[in-house]
């Protein structure tokens, strides 16, 4: 992966302004199509890597803990000296950091407007994103400003700091992780092959710099803290709350968390009024354009969802589908919460709850990516050993495939951008999640219990 990145291949890594702040080899493969299948290889070969460790695992394998944290740690770091790759999203993050650095409010200008200003920044801002403002938390839009504000002040460096501290998340993630699995060793590599060693979430979340590491880090350390204490409960609250303004849909996370205090009034209440404190202080700050845009609903679902099969069917889907997801969340969600995690304890009350709610989502929501699915890997990592590994893998590894090598829709080899434009992979990811849903809805109708394990 980072050899990909390091050698600038235009498939994968957008254009960044010349700054040297990244390591850079020189060589130039013949095809984007070969770029391709290097990281189709090293996507496929990771994921048989993580299987064959959890099957180790349910076989008695027991690593040092902290051995698999240092490899990890060797891994994030080997990805950080890359420039960002498999994403143009990087650059939106580095355009909208550019303009509150400079004093304007990403949540209520365009790329579009700014790039007009001739600031040589906003001259790098990806095409398709020329016409929205900021989606993201006023939490996302800080970083991005700081960012910016680094010494420097180049799109490079930018990128540069924004993968530090999503490093930076990503490790707190897996610390808090291995402490919430508790002093069992096969719950604690368990964690770190689905969270830590995860080569699609490095990728996503580490090569790709998605500002999903970010929200992750928070939530997961807000669990963490997570308990029926009042004061545990105002800091998980102040926690969520901080992941849901980098990106709103950990909120989820945190639905989970204010389940497993129903019956605490009083924690629940704090742990309310934390998360409450953090997401109106962030929008006091960046306006009510700011929720506007976070909240937005897309006018189409993403290509590579299974909503996008409709559309040959019934044509432009319906303003109802914003609807029709938020019921088949809930359904998935019903069957979901029929399982119950155990051998936890106290340690992780809300984790049935959480791995429902988030999953439901993800399956569900018609805007969909890879990087998305880092909303679930750190719930299903503490979960017990079931069918839904599987599930759970298959479906990150369809996405993930769907995506490479990433720029390549803008800025690849025409043959490669109108195979997948135009070709059968649209309706091969679509029709595969869809598949893959299918599968998990039926294992949920049937499953009674989490000790039911393949």
């Amino acid at each position: 992966m980072a050899l990909v990145g390091l050698y600038r291949f235009p498939a994968t890594v957008p254009p960044l302004d010349g700054d040297g702040l990244f390591p850079r080899l020189r060589w130039t493969p013949d095809s984007d199509l070969w770029v391709t299948g290097i990281l189709w290889s090293a996507m496929i070969s990771g994921v048989a890597g993580l299987t064959a460790g959890l099957l180790a695992v349910r076989q008695g394998w027991r690593p040092c803990p902290g051995r698999l944290v240092a490899v990890g740690s060797l891994a994030i770091a080997v990805l950080v000296i890359a420039p960002p790759m498999g994403t143009t999203d990087t650059m939106d993050y580095v355009v909208y950091g550019r303009m509150a650095a400079l004093g304007y409010n990403p949540h209520v200008m365009t790329p579009r407007q700014f790039r007009a200003k001739g600031d040589p920044v906003g001259a790098l801002a990806p095409e398709p994103w020329q016409d929205i403002p900021s989606v993201y938390g006023p939490l996302a839009t800080a970083t991005e400003w700081a960012a910016s504000e680094m010494p420097g002040g180049s799109a490079t460096s930018t990128v540069f700091w924004l993968k530090i501290w999503n490093a930076m998340a990503f490790l707190a993630a897996a610390l808090a992780l291995d402490r919430l699995a508790g002093p069992d060793r096969s719950r604690r590599v368990r964690v770190h092959l689905l969270w830590t060693l995860n080569p699609l979430m490095l990728w996503a979340l580490i090569g790709g710099a998605h500002v999903d590491g970010l929200a992750v880090g928070f939530a997961v350390a807000g669990l963490a803290v997570a308990g029926p204490a009042i004061l545990r409960s105002g800091l998980a609250g102040l926690l969520l709350g901080a992941a849901a303004a980098v990106k709103a849909p950990y909120l989820l996370l945190g639905a989970g968390a204010a389940w497993a205090v129903r019956r605490a009034p009083r924690s629940l209440l704090a742990l309310g009024s934390g998360a409450i404190t953090v997401l109106v202080t962030g929008y006091a700050v960046i306006g009510t354009a700011g929720i506007t845009a976070s909240t937005r609903r897309s006018e189409s679902p993403s290509w590579n969802t299974p909503w996008q099969l409709l559309i040959p069917l019934i044509g432009r889907l319906p303003s109802w589908l914003s609807l029709a997801s938020l019921v088949l969340a809930v359904a998935v969600a019903t069957l979901l919460l029929r399982t119950r995690p155990y051998g936890l304890g106290e340690r992780a009350p809300w984790l049935g709850t959480a791995l429902a709610i988030c999953t439901a989502w993800v399956v569900t929501t018609p805007v969909y990516y890879p990087w998305y699915e880092a909303l679930v890997f750190p719930v299903i990592a503490l979960y017990p050993a079931t069918r839904l590994d599987w599930i759970q893998l298959a479906r990150a590894l369809v996405a993930t495939l769907g995506c490479l090598p990433g720029v390549a829709f803008r800025l690849g080899d025409p043959w490669l951008r109108s195979a997948m434009m135009h070709g059968p992979l649209p309706y091969l990811v679509p029709v595969a999640l869809l598949i893959l849903v299918l599968v998990l809805v039926g294992e949920a109708a049937l499953r009674r219990t989490a000790r039911d394990v393949l």
